[in-house]
This record gives C-alpha cells, structure tokens and sequence, in this order.
C-alpha cells in the first residue's frame, strides 16, 4: 500500500505571515492536528501543529507570554519536515510517524504538495481493513476497500 492510498488530498494549508490565532481556529475547525505551512508559490516550506500553536502561549497566570497576539505561523512552525511522496510504501510512513511521535506528515511529489498522511488517515485505513493480515497482503483479493 502506497502513501496515496492513504493519504487526504486536497490539503488545507497556511501561510507562515497567518496568525496563529487563526491556524489555531482552522486547525480547531476541521479537527486537523497540523497543518502544511506553504509560500506564495505553494511550495512546502513548513508544518504547523497544534503543540506549535500552544507551546509558550499558555501560561502560569501572572507569568509573561513567550509570544505575543500578533505572533505568526513563522515564529511557531517546524522548518522542513519530514515528507514521503505518493509512492512510498506506508508502512515507512507508519513507522516513522510512531518512531518520531509525529502525527502527520506531508506528502510532496516533485516539491509540490500533494497531500497530507495522519494517524487517523491510516487509522482509517485500519479499520476499514479490520485485523486480518491477509487483507492487508497484496494480491491477496481479501482486502476491503
């Protein structure tokens, strides 16, 4: 199974001048847990997950924030992460994902981006397929689709 077969496509993305505040909402709003972050030319130049967002925002009431309102995507985002293309077998996307604890990963074809893998896409797949093995073997005819 290829990463394709798995994968959402289109994908909802940001820009790195986007407030946080709204990639926080949008993240909120389609139940997503990263985001792409991409230029004027939709070139994959970042990722943006809701740790990110988070992550010196809240905190102990009376103490400072680390940023502050108008903060953007750029000061929160990941700098080139980690990408697969449509091709790459899934199981290599699985195992990275749980290895790096990452919950999504960007899928790019020609540096372009095509597509998103998460863990609830392949949760997807998985429960679709159920426990059988088999169903999972290629070739086998088994597999529910």
């Amino acid at each position: 199974m290829k990463a394709r077969d798995v994968m959402s496509s289109p994908v909802i993305t940001v820009r790195s001048d986007t407030p946080v505040p709204a990639a926080a909402a949008l993240l909120v709003s389609h139940g997503f847990t990263a985001a792409p972050v991409v230029d004027r030319h939709g070139e994959l130049v970042g990722i943006v997950t809701e740790a990110d967002l988070v992550r010196g925002r809240v905190t102990p009431e009376g103490w400072p924030a680390a940023y502050g309102a108008e903060a953007s995507v750029a000061t929160a985002m990941t700098l080139a992460p980690i990408c697969f293309r449509p091709e790459d077998d899934v199981a290599a996307v699985v195992e990275l994902m749980l290895d790096l604890g990452v919950r999504s990963v960007p899928i790019v074809d020609d540096g372009r981006l095509v597509g998103i893998v998460s863990r609830r896409d392949v949760l997807r797949t998985v429960a679709r397929r159920g426990l059988d093995p088999e169903a999972w073997r290629p070739g086998s005819g088994r597999a529910v689709t």
